[in-house]
């Protein structure tokens, strides 16, 4: 099992901050009009990704459940001159999640570490605005190449696209899209290993409320 807290010092790799900005791009073309809107990143890590995206929103809370993490992107936010952004360590499938209305919560190769799938896609839909959107970043379907090098893992071996907007779509969401937009490799042992990475953009869309949020 990888330890976050001990990664933290050292995580922000030439390889990680590339990935990062690609990540980041592909997000900002689901983003509409995001100046005026609020959003949170979940698993942000160092906030690799959140920092590309940091200046097209109103706000932006980064969260993560590693102290030393968050601790790392306190560091980064007291560079910037922008009071709507946080920074706050928890998670949300053992803490109260936050009682407040987002419309983005957006995650970048976070989803395979959590067990279970649909309390976490549940919770980030009632913690979105009407008509706010869920995007996650995460890995195609693999044979458990990506996390050989930690036999303690036990998240999930990617996702399988039909599946995860199936249980989007279950939860609530609506306009589910997904589509493969970046293929990478890993050096595992000494081989280079492929593996490409989705992007899901689900909709909360909840009847009878109206709201300014698209």
């Amino acid at each position: 099992m990888e330890d976050f807290n001990q990664m933290a010092t050292n995580f922000d790799t030439g390889r990680r901050i590339e990935r990062a900005k690609a990540i980041s791009n592909e997000i900002r073309l689901h983003i509409s009009d995001g100046q005026a809107k609020s959003a949170m990143e979940y698993g942000c890590g160092t906030g690799l990704v959140g920092f590309q995206l940091i200046n097209d929103l109103n706000s932006l809370i980064f969260v993560d459940s590693s102290p030393a993490m968050i601790e790392q992107v306190k560091e980064k936010l007291q560079c910037l001159n922008k009071s709507t952004n946080n920074a706050i360590c928890q998670d949300f499938i053992v803490d109260t999640p936050l009682d407040i209305g987002i419309d983005y919560i957006f995650s970048s190769l976070v989803l395979h570490h959590i067990k279970d799938t649909e309390a976490i896609l549940s919770c980030m839909y009632n913690m979105l605005n009407n008509n706010g959107h869920l995007l996650i970043v995460d890995i195609n379907t693999d044979d458990g190449s990506f996390h050989v090098k930690y036999p303690g893992f036990d998240g999930h071996n990617g996702f399988n696209q039909p599946a995860l907007v199936a249980l989007a779509t279950d939860i609530g969401f609506k306009n589910v899209s997904i589509k493969t937009f970046y293929h990478g490799n890993k050096i595992i042992n000494s081989e280079t290993k492929p593996y490409s990475l989705f992007i899901l953009d689900a909709v909360k869309k909840t009847p009878g409320i109206y709201n300014q949020s698209t």
